[in-house]
This record gives structure tokens, sequence and C-alpha cells, in this order.
């Protein structure tokens, strides 16, 4: 995480450019829709009627039905067993239509028409009635599937295929079995790739809630009367204009202040939602880790937002603008563009971004050209640095909020305090803005589940933490007041356990059964029945806990297996011999042989022994190998390993991975080779920055500095290279530039063999060749990308190693290139693997769907849940694993914390 407060540099502007995909856009635009109407929904599934874009009226319909779905119809009901009533359409005949529609209509063939979204209903309806016809269950999958696809927000369906399909699902409701829907909940609902599909696209409730908190009717009314006021004070100050009489609007109500407690799960879309707020208020966005302001700030210009940045700024004059908020700019004569910005008119700014040191100064810019009503200050991640007793920018953060002259601030985290352990915060901010609104916003959205893996291999779950039922119930109370939890909960596990205590009837009350909780199949959803397996877990039968996590326990399988068919060298291991049915052992046999059978001795082995024995088998060294045998178990995306030795944890990935001393040898001598030629590179660039300043002064000398900032300045210029070649009176510079040339090109590309590269295909059948590698994921970087790692002068050799490997390191590194470009690289999902130190917990946004937690890491209970957040946080469910190094690092997570440094520090320094 940079927490450094200084100003963008080149790369970072280029970056905040580039457009996100159509499908985020499509997001961003419905976050911002979404403050008009919070219920907003968006399916991006087209009906046959959408698609042909013709009128909709029921005639067309009937012609639609008959053309399209009437033959699939009776496909279906002529391949049924059993009768289907429902079946059955009222069209007779065929409708008649438009003639202008029916030309429109012949152009489009049955054949040719994409899948539309009633063909996936009837294909659905298909499935369900084939696998209800062979008397098994099965079919209640397509069910499930059927009710959900059903419910989605698809314009101009075809009413005779709803009709269809309402009465399918009519017709088999009394069959449902609910304890049987939840049973296969993982793969009616986790696994369902139909409904990942199709979903609709929603606000979070929490983005329901803010905005609806957050309106502010009057926002137009009010700017407009200060921009009047504005107005009517330049004009008083000009003697020679004649005097305007201005009319002020004073009917407008002066808003109660607004202090919000944002409370959220990571991953959910906090930092995008200021993009709808900034619909009816001016946002000032304080972040401390930089790249999340920057990371909204591509969202905001790909949705055409109006934004400004404070970042390492000593006065206003530090602030820029982006292009798009520039009011008064002086044009580039080439390019007829945007030249120089006048960056102290920010009257069209709409979302001001910078970090803690540059706050007071935004905030004054902020409020020359807007009412205090009209501005909201949203704070992104206050508990940052909180951890700790002390730190540089504790002593900022207290002047901002003491300073603070905003009336509405947000106050956003995954693990902001709770409301009642903050009263120093709401005292204070309701003593400087007397009559101010204290909303506390706390979601627990849990739409994917992103389970927890002990360091022997099993999942982690509140039930199989303690044999004291009394420890248990003290860890659901500590779930149920920190629900954003539910989403580390495994699935797969917590149904085995709903249906071992209703299958038991090991409950308290009735009231617990899975039929008094879930009345339909709306009800049946992941977070549901998550909740519904905390409930259950507080109200077991007294007397009953100690045998259940004995049998829960005794039971349960590891998630990830140790690679047993290689050793750690990549040795394939075979099995000798074994001692059971259909072997023989020549040390009995030789023993006894001929001897009548007797029993000799047996010992009764107690459950609890052999599950005592089975943990000394486990050494908590499972898929630990990342880079060599158990590299297949990191699948779909990127992993990131946090710890607090980089170092220490780069050695062992290159250590395992058991590059061959000759190929080791070549690697080093090229990147020797290339540290030379590096070497000789920079000695040259500094001689021509010295040329090169010497002859922009005798420029300016002539020119009066249009071509470096005066009138005719244009920061489009400041990326081309500058040639003095041409010029006769600097041969010198013409001559380092062609030996720079040269040298770059002597720059020797390394590479490995893909069998030290994880998951490549090589490396697989090395390590894996026995296991189902099919999802394992690997690294795709370019050549010229390495060649650019190669030319890095302050980047340690053994880091180039790893990058050959896909191995990127992220921690506070002296090149700010290699960061840039291992940000790049992550932000592609082009890396393996990310080794990251603790510093970049708050910090990284990008898509990993496995991560590590180091033994070395010292975590608070807060900081623990972020460094959790890094992972999953992409919009599909894929198969995510969060992998603990130390089991103290579960009690961290399940347990209370009573004292809570970051509680501690927030009422200190936001008191």
């Amino acid at each position: 995480m940079d927490l450094t407060q200084r100003k963008l540099n080149k790369s970072e502007w280029e970056s905040i450019e580039v457009p996100v995909s159509e499908s985020e856009k499509a997001v961003l635009q419905l976050i911002i829709s979404g403050t008009e109407n919070v219920n907003i929904k968006y399916n991006p599934a087209i009906s046959l009627l959408s698609f042909l874009k013709v009128e909709n009226n029921s005639e067309m319909e009937d012609y639609l039905f008959v053309k399209y779905f009437d033959e699939t119809v009776k496909k279906v009901k002529a391949s049924c067993i059993c009768p289907v009533n429902s079946l059955n359409n009222s069209v007779s005949g065929v409708p008649k239509i438009k003639k202008a529609d029916m030309i429109r209509l012949e152009r489009n063939e049955v054949g040719k028409i994409p899948p539309v979204y009633e063909c996936l209903l009837l294909e659905t309806v298909e499935k369900l009635l084939k696998n209800k016809s062979a008397t098994n269950k099965n079919w209640l999958l397509h069910y499930f599937t059927l009710y959900k696809l059903n419910k989605n927000t698809i314009t101009n369906v075809n009413r005779h295929v709803k009709n269809i399909v309402n009465n399918i699902l009519t017709e088999f409701e009394e069959e449902i079995d609910m304890v049987y829907m939840i049973e296969n909940a993982v793969t009616y609902i986790e696994k369902n790739e139909l409904l990942l599909k199709n979903a609709d696209m929603m606000l979070y409730e929490h983005q329901k809630e803010i905005f609806t908190v957050m309106k502010n009717p009057h926002f137009k009314q009010r700017l407009a009367n200060f921009r009047i006021e504005m107005d009517k004070d330049l004009s008083d100050d000009d003697d020679d204009v004649t005097e305007t009489v201005f009319i002020r609007d004073t009917s407008i109500p002066t808003p109660a202040p607004k202090l919000v407690l944002y409370i959220a799960p990571t991953g959910t879309g906090k930092t995008l939602t200021p993009l709808g707020i900034s619909q009816q208020y001016r946002v000032i966005f304080v972040c401390a880790a930089r790249h999340v302001g920057l990371a909204l700030a591509k969202a905001a210009i790909s949705v055409g937002k109006k934004i400004a940045f404070a970042f390492g700024c000593s006065s206003a004059d530090d602030i820029r603008l982006h292009y798009f908020a520039a009011k008064e700019y002086k044009k580039n004569r080439k390019s007829g563009g945007i030249g120089k910005v006048d960056n102290s008119i920010g009257n069209k700014v709409e979302i001001m971004i910078c970090d803690v040191r540059s706050y007071l100064c935004a905030m004054y810019y902020m409020l020359a050209f807007n009412p205090a009503e009209n501005l909201v200050t949203y704070w992104d991640e206050p508990t940052i640095t909180m951890d700790r007793e002390s730190h540089d920018l504790h002593a900022s953060i207290n002047k901002n909020w003491t300073e603070n002259l905003i009336p509405n601030v947000i106050l956003s985290s995954a693990t902001l305090p709770k409301l009642h352990e903050l009263p120093n915060t709401v005292r204070h901010f309701n003593e400087k803005f007397p009559g101010a609104q204290v909303h506390n916003i706390v979601s627990h959205d849990c739409k994917k589940s992103i389970p927890i893996i002990s360091k022997n291999g099993h999942i982690v779950l509140p039930h199989f933490l303690s044999e004291c039922y009394d420890t248990i119930k003290e860890i659901v109370g500590h779930c149920e007041k920190n629900l954003t939890l539910l989403r580390y909960f495994d699935l797969e596990e917590v149904v085995k356990f709903i249906i071992f205590i209703e299958k038991n009837s090991l409950f308290t009350t009735t009231s617990s059964k899975i039929d008094r909780n879930f009345a339909s199949l709306d009800d049946v959803n992941m977070q549901n029945i998550k909740l519904h397996y905390l409930k259950l877990l507080g109200r077991i039968k007294s007397g009953t806990w100690g045998s259940i996590y004995l049998t829960l326990t005794i039971n349960r399988k590891k998630r990830i297996l140790s690679n047993d068919h290689v050793d750690e060298k990549g040795n394939v291991l075979k099995k000798v011999s074994s001692v059971g049915p259909g072997t023989y052992s020549a040390s009995i046999s030789s023993t006894n042989s001929g001897k009548p059978l007797s029993k000799m001795m047996s010992e009764q082995v107690l459950p609890s022994n052999v599950y005592a024995s089975s943990v000394e088998k486990d050494v908590g060294n499972c898929a630990i190998y990342v880079s060599t045998k158990d590299a297949y178990t990191l699948t779909d995306g990127p992993t990131i390993f946090l710890a607090e030795d980089v170092e220490k944890i780069a050695r062992f990935c290159i250590q395992q991975a058991n590059i061959p001393a000759k190929a080791m040898e070549a690697i080093l001598e090229k990147i020797e080779f290339n540290n030379r030629v590096n070497e000789k590179i920079g000695d040259l660039e500094k001689q021509l920055e010295c040329l090169e300043e010497k002859n922009s002064t005798k420029v300016l000398e002539t020119d009066g500095g249009a071509k470096y900032g005066g009138k005719n300045y244009s920061k489009k210029d400041d990326g081309k290279k500058k040639d003095f070649g041409s010029n006769e009176n600097n041969k010198e510079v013409a001559k380092i530039n062609s030996d720079l040339d040269t040298l770059r090109s002597m720059i020797k590309p390394a590479e490995l063999n893909e069998t030290f590269v994880p998951n490549k295909t090589l490396h697989l059948k090395k390590w894996a060749e026995a296991l189902n590698a099919s999802s394992a994921f690997t690294s795709d970087i370019d050549e010229q990308t390495i060649v650019e790692i190669m030319m890095l002068k302050n980047v340690a050799d053994s880091w180039k190693i790893l990058l050959l490997m896909g191995i990127g390191v992220f921690t506070n590194h002296p090149d700010i290139t290699y960061t840039e470009i291992m940000k790049k690289l992550a932000d592609h999902q082009k890396l393996y693997m990310i080794i990251a130190s603790s510093d970049y917990i708050y910090g990284t946004n990008y898509q990993f769907c496995h991560g590590y937690l180091s033994k070395d890491l010292t975590l608070t209970q807060e900081k623990m849940v972020q460094a959790l957040g890094r992972i999953g946080r992409s919009n599909i469910q894929q198969t995510y694993s969060v992998r603990l190094r130390d089991d103290e690092q579960i009690k961290k997570l399940f347990y209370e914390e009573l004292d809570k440094p970051e509680v501690r520090n927030m009422n200190a320094l936001f008191g």
C-alpha cells in the first residue's frame, strides 16, 4: 500500500485514461442511475421482441410464438412420458400482423436468431420434464433454476412462454422438498452457471440505503443561488460594470448535517458509491492508499465525470484538474485540443480525489465554488494506520477532522468501528454541527463463498472450533455482530451441518426446522442459508454438543489434499507394499508360518484416539509448495501471498523450484550482463540530461518559453522524445541518443524452461500429472515486459528470476517503475502470484482467487478482515480460498477482541 503523500506521476496520469470494459461501464451506469431509483435492475439478457425491435402488441406476440417457439414446445410435449397440461397454449391458427412487420420478420429465419431468453426458459423446462419422467429428484435442480430465471428482470418476454413457465412451476409446486433443496444448495446456488450468468444486476443493499440517506433534492437550486452570490461579489468588485439586480431564492430549506458510518464487506462497490453520490453532491474523496483513488478516477472518467486531484498539495495551487473538469484553458495550436489548463477554476469539478495530507487544501478549494451544504467528504478506509499506536499520518488525520468545515461526512470501511464504539467521534461531530443526523449503515451482503482453510487443509468454520458449547455460543454471538464473516463460511460444510442437525432433530425448538425458516424458494439463497446456520448453531439441544462435535470433526475431509504423488524434488513416489486384504507380508508369515490361528491380542481404538492420531500426522504444510507440487491447487486466477518478510517467501519459492545449476547460471549471467549495460545506460542518461538542460535554457531565452510551459504549452508534448539531432550544435546529443539505442538493443531477454514456471504445461506434467489440474492458473507475461524489468537498476536479481516464474513482489520499493509494472500486470491478471508485504493489506483491489496469510503477520482482528478482503473481489463465483499458515489466526478472527487499537485511535483522532 502506497501511503506516500506525493503528486501523481506520469504513469499514474496515463493509467486513469484507460477506459474500463463495456461490462464494467454498465455497472457504473447502474450505480449512477440508482440515485434516482434505488430499486433499479438491469439484465443484459435479451428477449426475442427486444432483439427484433418490432412493435409490442398481442398479435405480434402470438405471431412470434407460433413462428419461433411453438415447434419447440410441441417437441418437448411429445418427449414427455407423463402428461403435462401446462404445455398447452391458447394460440390457434396463424395470427395476422402488419405487412411491413411481416417483411421485416422474413429476414430473421428461426435458425438465425441468437439464443434469446425465451429459448433459455424453454430449454430449462425441457430438462425439468425429462428428469421428472425419470422418477428421481434431479428435476428439482431444473425447477429451482427455472423458478429463479423466471424472477429475472427481462423486458418483453413472450407472454405465452411466460405462461408455460408459470404453469409448470405451479403444477409441481406441491412436490418441492425444501430439505433436499437446502441439502443440494452448493449445486443449486454456488455452482449453478445458468443462474450466475443470467442474474439481474442491481444495487447492493448498502448502496440503496446510502443513496436514500443522501438525498439532496435542492442541490441545483442551492448551487445556482451560490453562483449568483459569487457573480454578485465579482461584479461589486468591478466599478466599471453596470450594477445588476440579482434575485436570490430564499425558499430553499437548509438540510441537517449528516455523519454516515458506512460499513459493508470488501468487494461490494463501496469505493464506487461516490459516483452515485456525485449526482446530488460535490464529493471530496479522501484516500490514504492512492491507488484506490486512482481506481475511482479511472471509473469516473469512463462515465464522463469531471474530476480533480489533490495529491501532495501544500496549497490550492498544487491541485490539478482533469481535462473534463477544465473550464478555462489555452488551446494547443497543433492539435486544436486542450493545452494548458487553468487549475484555479473548479466550477465544474464533481469529484475531488485527494490524499490525507492534502484534504484541507481540497476542502477550501471546493468551498470556493460550492455551498457547504452541497459538499460531502467521503473518507475511504479511515482505519488505515489505526492499528498502530503512532504513525506519521495520525497528526494529519486529527487536523483534518478538527478543522473540517464540510457538514456531510461519510466514513467508509468494511472494518469501521460500530456506532456504539465511537462515542467521541459522534459527540465531536454533533458539537461542531448542531442538529446533525447520525446514520449507521451496516451491510452483510453475501453472494459468494470464500472458504478459510487451515494449515492442515481443513475448512475452518465456527462449529469446528471448540468442543465446549459455551465457547461455541460466544463465537456465534461474535459472528452475529460481525456478519461480514458470512462470506468466509464454506457453503458445502455449512449445509452438511444444517442437514446433520435437521435429520437428527438436535435443535432446541421446532422453529429451527428448515421448513419453518424457508417458506418458499424466494428464501433459498446463500445469505439466508448461512444465517440459518448461525441461528441453528446457537440453539443446539442441551447435552448433545460433545457427540455432535466429535462426529463432525472425525468425519470431515480435507478440502486440499497433500500431493503425495511426488516428493519435494519432483520424483514420482511409488507404493512399494501394504498390509491388508489380498496382500502378503513376509515379516508376519515367516514367524507364524504353518501354525494354527490364534487370537494374540486386540485393543479397542477409541474415536477420540483416531482423531488425535490423524492430527499428529498433519504437519501444517498443506499446499505450501506454491512453486512446485501444490501449484495446481491455485485455480481460476492469481494468488496473493501476504507476509512481513517478503524476501524469505521469495527465497523459498526459488529454492523449491529446483532450477538446475546450469540453467540458473545462464540466467544470472544474462542478468549480470544486463546490469552492466544498465550502468552504462545510466551514465549516458545523466550526460544527456545535462546537455538537454543547457539546450532548454537556450531555447527558453529565444522563444519565450512557448515550448516549455509558456502560452503554447501542451501536456501532450511531454511524452514525446526530444530530438536535438537535427541541430548542428547538438551533435553530441545525437551521438548519445544513438549510443543509448544501441545499448538498449543489447539487453538480453531471459526465460525459464516451462518446467520451472508454475502451472505451465511441462510444470504440470512434472508435478501434477496424476491429478486433476484442468483449472490450474498460470502467468502470461510478454517478452517486452520481461525486457523492461531486466533494464531496471534497483531490482534484486532474485525478483527478476521470480518474474520469469510468473511471480511479482509488492513492497515499498525505491524503484517506482518496478511497482508500476507489477500493478499493470496484476490489473490484467498476468501474474501467477504476488508476494506482498502487510502494507498492501488495505491497498490491493486486484482480482485474486486465492490468498495465503503467512505465519509472521502481526494482525489485529480488523486488519485480518481487511487481509481476507483481498480475495474473491470479482463479481462472479469462482473457486476461492484463504489459506492460513498459523492456527492462531483462526482465533483472532472468530473470537471477540475486547481492546481494539482501531477503536481507541479513532476516538482519539476523530474526537
